[in-house]
């Protein structure tokens, strides 16, 4: 069971990712809260766990399930992100960093989808 493996390689990803990042965050401001390395640790078991099943699912040949994983996790970041910062910078409270984040998202999506209509099994 290849499942196993995933889970292993994002369960050690995120409890990386929290150590470190509680640590830091001690040396940082010197108040040790659980809170914040909890999220950055969720995260990155999250993405360790995905990215080792996208890689998994491309070495086995299912590029077109890896891709519409990759898309859905683009299309759930990226569509919040994509409305919060357009509204921002509509409303005048613009950055520039948030102008390149919605083009960027918006490429990462185009992309997504355009990944899933030509893997192979997709009919045009």
């Amino acid at each position: 069971m290849e499942i196993k493996t995933d889970l292993k390689c994002g369960m050690l990803s995120g409890f990386a990712g929290f150590a470190l990042t509680l640590i830091s965050w001690y040396f940082a401001t010197g108040v040790l809260d659980p809170r914040f390395p909890a999220v950055i640790g969720a995260g990155l078991f999250g993405g360790g766990f995905l990215g080792s099943l996208i890689k998994r699912l491309y070495k086995e040949g299912e590029e077109r399930k890896a891709s519409s994983i990759f898309l859905a996790v683009m299309l759930i970041v990226g569509i919040p992100l994509i409305v919060e910062y357009a509204y921002d910078t509509l409303t005048g409270n613009w950055k520039i960093w948030k102008l390149i984040s919605i083009f960027v998202y918006t490429y990462l999506i185009c992309y997504g989808i355009f990944r899933v209509m030509e893997s192979r099994g997709v009919e045009k």
